[in-house]
């Protein structure tokens, strides 16, 4: 009653404050830090206990008949996740455009398990390594014959643990008011609606595991009814719902599994420490927290980012590691946090899980419970033999129990009922640049005049003169220069035009195509007075014009189809094999490094990058530096951005006419002022990593106090 009456207060002070509940975030932060308190140490002194009160029989006998229905169980959640995905509508939103790197996911397993320093990795969170840490030395006092002191301070820390953790279970409903309010208060309404498609596949997949599958696979296999093993986890099933500490119910689910077969086999008086040790070593395998796969897949569809088959065997192997003895939602955060750097999502999903967090964290923790129980119980009768295998029955009431499961999420896709999945936010192909300058757009050089001077009058003068710029442009160069939704020019150097036309005193801006391959020519000539795309800086082009500082290093990348990423993920294994065709654009320094780094291979020159696509079988990757190719391979799914060749870093530059030192003098001291001033980092935020929201900020929240009393403005 206190957690239900917590999740409407915290609901109704959301909705009445709207935004002034961001004051709470502190709070709602200092909240899941407590949540945090005991899950390591109680996580360490449960394993080790739970394994040294078993004997060396014991141990065997859960292990041989444990793996089978620990990997069942995990078999049908990670079904129960899939069919979740399958039911997720088609993303509307943009595809993610220089938000992240595409890289490869690197998990180094050995540090990630091997408990190296135990001290380091408790005080670092390293969960898999403090749990295989903390089995070595369970497994080493089961071996001790004199181990009863041992024990019994074992025994004493586990339940001072088990107090400390039901004390913080008694300030959840505090807890759960503080994130609700906040999470209601501040997230949009259209984020709730577009969550609302994950929190109800969530709550039916977890219900269908919990009151469904689960019961039945014991029904299956004992003597219990379904409905019965049910109603004997009904008080349970509630604690871990409205606490979602899974931890505190462990007592409770070994007090109902001891009772069970203690009905059941009432002559049988040594199941107590088989039973103890065992949920001890179940409750550490991640049986509800692999539910986190299902978010991430959401996620993924959210932001529209292609997981791969190996990205997805990736997810589970990942979650599978890092959750092992997870606890709560610190533990959740934690992994979750880790996932999104291994498989490069939007560090946003993490705000996006916290939105859904109050809504699906329950049902999580009931998945838990439900087959920490059903599982403590199967494997203790199947260690006695009394599991009741018969054949025939067991498969037509696992066909029964398929069967409806499949029913319920094939009528959800095709009924189509629930909200599409789009991110509202805005891509930067949906920016336009405000300013007051006069615009003139040109499509074709050829009909432009050059500038007129008079014979001694250098460029900064004829610029402050004139009032006019002009700008060479590449309107194929996202995020540095392209055409927006409405054909208008947007991207980072274009925004840099822009500010250098206002700071000249320029009223007019004119953007002129430039010919890369007659780059030099066309300064000279005065067709342009600056060419702003993407231009990269190279010992031949400083022959033919001057640069200023570069303002930009890029590192320099493959780019290459989605299913040759292992081929060209190491720079040895591309120079070693000859027969690998390298692409380049035409006259550019990609082409430079291309003839030095692999001067046994085809270099393939392209005279624009559409060409790689077009006419695949020409080259089989391409060098290009990072920005242009993420932005590139966003609109090109079936490509990827390979980061590691390190082929070294590419210098940006804005090239002018050579011999315009006082113009070149300007624009060196005015790029160091425009990254001073924070010009240069806003840019980059906003065109390169995509952080659209202040320049296109949501919708203001509605709230009652706001919106319907009018008590603020």
């Amino acid at each position: 009653m206190q957690m239900a009456l917590a999740t409407l207060l915290g609901i109704f002070t959301g909705l009445f404050l709207g935004e002034w509940c961001a004051v709470l975030t502190p709070w709602a932060d200092a909240y899941v830090m407590i949540l945090k308190i005991t899950a390591i140490p109680y996580l360490a002194v449960a394993i080790v206990h739970g394994l040294a009160i078993l004997s060396r029989p014991q141990a065997i006998q859960i292990l041989k008949k444990g793996f089978i229905f620990i990997a069942l169980a995990l078999g049908i959640n990670i079904c129960i996740i899939y069919l979740i995905r399958f039911s997720f509508p088609l993303a509307e939103g943009h595809q993610q455009m220089g938000y992240v790197a595409r890289q490869l996911p690197t998990l180094n397993f050995a540090e990630l398990l091997i408990p190296e320093n135990i001290f380091y990795a408790l005080a670092n969170n390293v969960i898999p390594a403090v749990v295989v840490f903390s089995l070595l030395i369970g497994i080493a006092l089961m071996h001790l014959a004199d181990k009863a002191p041992t024990m019994s301070t074992l025994q004493t820390l586990l339940d001072s643990l088990t107090k400390v953790t039901s004390w913080i279970g008694r300030i959840t409903p505090f807890g759960t008011f503080i994130i609700m309010a906040k999470q209601v208060g501040t997230v949009q309404f259209s984020t709730i609606k577009q969550m609302s498609t994950y929190i109800i596949l969530f709550a039916i997949g977890c219900c269908l595991v919990v009151f469904w599958i689960a019961p039945r696979l014991v029904s299956m296999l004992s003597s219990i009814k379904a409905y019965e093993w049910i109603k004997n986890l009904i008080p349970i099933l509630v604690l871990a719902f409205t606490t979602n500490l899974v931890i505190i119910c462990l007592p409770y689910i070994i007090n109902i599994v001891q009772n069970e077969l203690q009905r059941l086999y009432p002559k049988d008086e040594n199941a107590r420490n088989q039973i103890q040790g065992t949920v001890s070593i179940v409750f550490n395998l991640p049986l509800g927290s692999i539910f986190l796969a299902a978010f991430v897949f959401f996620a993924a569809t959210f932001y529209s980012i292609h997981l791969s088959l190996q990205g997805q065997f990736q997810l589970f192997l990942t979650l599978f590691l890092t959750s092992l003895g997870a606890v709560g939602i610190g533990s959740a955060i934690t992994i979750l946090s880790f996932i999104s750097d291994t498989l490069s999502l939007p560090i946003e999903a993490i705000d996006l899980f916290l939105t859904a967090v109050p809504f699906t964290a329950g049902f999580q923790s009931m998945v838990s419970a439900m087959l920490i129980s059903s599982l403590a119980l199967l494997i203790t009768l199947a260690g006695r033999g009394l599991l009741r295998l018969q054949w025939p029955k067991l498969l037509l009431q696992s066909a029964f129990t398929v069967v409806p499961v499949l029913l319920v999420f094939a009528g959800i896709k095709s009924a189509a009922i629930l909200p599409s999945v789009k991110n509202l936010s805005k891509s930067i192909t949906e920016l336009e640049i405000a300013s007051d300058t006069q615009t003139l757009l040109h499509t074709k050089a050829e009909t432009i005049a050059p500038r007129e001077r008079g014979a001694e009058q250098d460029l900064l003068k004829a610029l402050l003169q004139s009032k006019t710029l002009r700008v060479g442009y590449d309107a194929h160069s996202p995020p540095f220069c392209f055409y927006n939704k409405n054909k208008q020019l947007a991207g980072y150097d274009i925004a840099y035009a822009y500010q250098l036309a206002f700071d000249l005193g320029c009223t007019k801006i004119e953007f002129i195509p430039i010919t890369h391959q007659k780059l030099g020519e066309e300064l000279s000539a005065g067709l342009y007075d600056i060419a702003m795309s993407a231009i990269s800086i190279s010992e031949e082009r400083l022959k033919q014009m001057s640069f200023p500082s570069p303002y930009l290093e890029a590192k320099v990348v493959f780019v290459s189809k989605d299913r040759n990423r292992k081929k060209f993920a190491s720079l040895e294994d591309v120079k070693t094999n000859r027969s690998i065709r390298i692409g380049a654009l035409v006259d550019t320094a990609y082409q430079e490094i291309a003839y030095q780094e692999f001067s046994g291979h085809e270099i393939i020159l392209l005279q624009s990058y559409e060409e790689f696509d077009q006419d695949p079988s020409r080259a089989d990757l391409l060098i290009w530096e990072e920005q242009e190719a993420i932005a590139w391979a966003a609109a090109h799914p079936q490509y990827i951005v390979i980061p590691q060749p390190q082929l070294g870093k590419e210098m940006l530059g804005y090239p002018i006419k050579e011999g315009e030192n006082s113009f070149l003098s300007y624009l060196e001291t005015w790029l160091t002022l425009k990254d001073n001033d924070g010009f240069k980092q806003r840019q980059y935020n906003l065109w390169i990593l995509g952080q659209t929201s202040e320049v296109a900020p949501l919708e203001p929240r509605w709230s009652i106090v706001q919106n319907v009393l009018h008590w603020v403005d």
